[in-house]
């Protein structure tokens, strides 16, 4: 098992994660927003749908084999995606179908050789925004804007500062894992901030963000964009849930100084795409073997013994 995670062998085998103006798809939260800011801020990618797991959402004539997924994996060998789900059950059974179609996706359990059976207790523990971090900050002289004003969105991103605090252990194996900690490592200046950071203030600047989230959702939910809710008619989704979009995408902006740039956010004229998905409790290797038979587009264990998969609909997936 790796004890540091080779990043020039990662970019070497998956060159795309850090090629110049790519079209991609975000999961609609607070994770793939800030996929979507940083990638479109560093590297001028174009975010052309969006995707929960049930429905995705996707620019007219754009095809989807020719976008990046960000914060899910895509079970497809022809398409792109970088995740951090728990995606494997069992690693001494694997489905061989299983490997071959995620041999373009990026993910850090994987990476480990990770799963479910052996490893849930050990999962890679922060978002997929930190793991895109550790990789463009290792390898591209981008100069990674990362300052302090940035620490309480990444630190509430996907439950960040629960994690730290309920399972300390792991989250330092994991920065380990990332070369995070060595002084002479390129992204050690991004750990620090986090590391001289007392806890008063990040708790502090987390609430005062749980208000600023409240007022955009109107007391509801304010950290989504919910395709379910979007009221979506001929691929234009409604006047206030793009209102809402760009109001989170501002704020995330202010946040992390990652521009905002409307023209690389498609937000109408979409396709729309319906699936089916499905939630299996009493998770082990033949049910494993089966939901991976029906051919998944995504999936994620979320409990040693769940699984959640997207099983397709439409023939081009």
């Amino acid at each position: 098992m790796n004890k540091v995670l080779n990043y020039s062998e990662l970019i070497e085998k998956y060159p795309w994660i850090l090629q110049e103006k790519q079209n991609v798809i975000i999961s609609p939260d607070i994770d793939g927003f800030l996929c979507g800011l940083f990638m479109s801020h560093y590297y001028n990618w174009n975010i052309v749908g969006f995707y929960d797991g049930k429905q995705m959402l996707i620019q007219q004539n754009i095809k989807i084999e020719d976008c990046i997924f960000l914060d899910m994996e895509i079970l497809r060998k022809n398409i792109k995606s970088c995740g951090r789900h728990m995606i494997i059950y069992n690693i001494n059974n694997v489905p061989p179908s299983l490997y071959e179609n995620l041999s373009n996706c990026i993910n850090p359990n994987f990476i480990r050789k990770f799963d479910a059976c052996h490893n849930f207790p050990k999962k890679y523990p922060f978002a997929m925004i930190h793991f895109l971090l550790c990789i463009v900050g290792t390898i591209d002289n981008k100069n990674i804007l990362v300052d302090k004003t940035s620490i309480p969105v990444l630190l509430y991103v996907d439950g960040t500062f629960k994690n730290l605090l309920n399972y300390p252990e792991n989250c330092v194996e994991w920065l380990n894992f990332l070369n995070a900690k060595q002084s002479d490592s390129p992204i050690y200046p991004i750990y620090v901030l986090f590391a001289n950071r007392k806890l008063a203030e990040m708790i502090h600047e987390l609430e005062f963000l749980f208000k600023e989230f409240e007022k955009i959702g109107e007391g509801t939910s304010g950290d989504k964009f919910k395709i379910s809710e979007a009221k979506i008619n001929y691929g234009e989704p409604s006047f206030s849930s793009i209102k809402k979009l760009k109001m989170i995408l501002t704020l995330l902006s202010n946040y992390t100084n990652w521009n905002f740039c409307p023209d690389k956010w498609t937000t109408s004229n979409f396709k729309i795409y319906n699936f089916t998905k499905k939630i299996e409790e009493t998770l082990n290797n033949k049910k494993f073997g089966r939901i991976i038979g029906d051919n998944p587009i995504s999936l994620a264990i979320t409990a040693t013994k769940r699984i959640e998969y997207t099983l397709p609909i439409p023939d081009d997936l």
